[in-house]
């Protein structure tokens, strides 16, 4: 899932310089040995997006269109050369990096799968009508209407909304879904610290091997809620369309945004390639 948080606005920064330059914990004079170029993608179109249901952890497929669209993206991608590709444990999430690799030039690259790169879990709420969800997330954080929220939240409304899933879900259980406490929607917290250990991880090791580009597949609400973590205030979070792109480079134990967020742009290539 990934919701549209406001008007797009494009970074502004000085030419070869980040927006962020923060350092994601650890020994403040680490020094990584080369820049990685980190490419975080949102899957490909699925079932359930056409059905507008809300994934969560649940294993919905691509449609067929939503295959053919990440062929698409793949085909905007020629030309970069990836060093190694993570992606999420659920079927969206391997499928659309297979394919886009295979249709970059970059076949034999191999796909390490990281379940902390899946998707908030939405306990109960996981497979229901967003027209139905998205109405009561609104209600418990006391507003009238979603767009309330996210006048009032800006681009930290899925934050809000995570944590509003997890308040329903452990104290009022509207479903009577009957799920243990574990398997209950996450807290914001526990999806940005998940996501920022794996994501370091993998800057980590790649910049250990002597840097280079790094594709990353994963799910847009979470992936949003990492960038709040990883970027300043100043930058706008938009929502994620299927396959949007945004670059981030590691280097010296530091990330910086490198580009738009949340782009179009390689798929808008590929479609113009053909």
């Amino acid at each position: 899932m990934s919701l549209q948080t406001g008007e797009r606005k494009e970074p502004k920064k000085e030419p070869g310089q980040g927006l962020s330059g923060r350092r994601p914990g650890g020994n403040p004079e680490e020094v990584d040995s080369a820049p990685v170029t980190l490419y975080l993608t949102r899957h490909g179109r699925t079932t359930a997006n056409v059905m507008h249901l809300m994934q969560g952890w649940s294993d919905f497929p691509l449609t067929r269109q939503g295959r053919e669209d990440v062929r698409t993206f793949g085909r905007g991608l020629r030309g970069i050369r990836f060093r190694s590709a993570y992606c999420g444990n659920l079927t969206r999430h391997y499928d659309t990096a297979r394919e886009a690799l295979d249709n970059s030039g970059n076949g034999d690259v191999q796909i390490e799968v990281i379940p902390d790169l899946r998707e908030d879990n939405f306990g109960s709420f996981e497979g229901r009508e967003e027209d139905e969800i998205i109405p009561l997330v609104a209600r418990t954080l006391g507003l009238a209407t979603w767009q309330e929220a996210v006048e009032r939240y800006g681009r930290h409304v899925t934050e809000h909304m995570q944590d509003a899933f997890h308040r329903m879900d452990l104290e009022e259980d509207p479903y009577r879904a009957g799920l243990a406490d574990e398997d209950r929607a996450e807290t914001t917290a526990q999806v940005q610290g998940r996501m920022l250990s794996a994501v370091t991880g993998i800057a980590r090791t790649a910049a250990s091997q002597g840097g280079g580009n790094v594709l990353v597949v994963s799910s847009g609400m979470c992936l949003q809620q990492l960038l709040l973590v990883l970027l300043d205030e100043e930058v706008d979070i938009p929502g994620m369309d299927n396959t949007a792109t945004t670059r981030l480079v590691y280097e010296n134990g530091i990330f910086s945004l490198d580009g738009p967020v949340s782009s179009m742009d390689y798929y808008r290539r590929g479609a113009d390639l053909g």
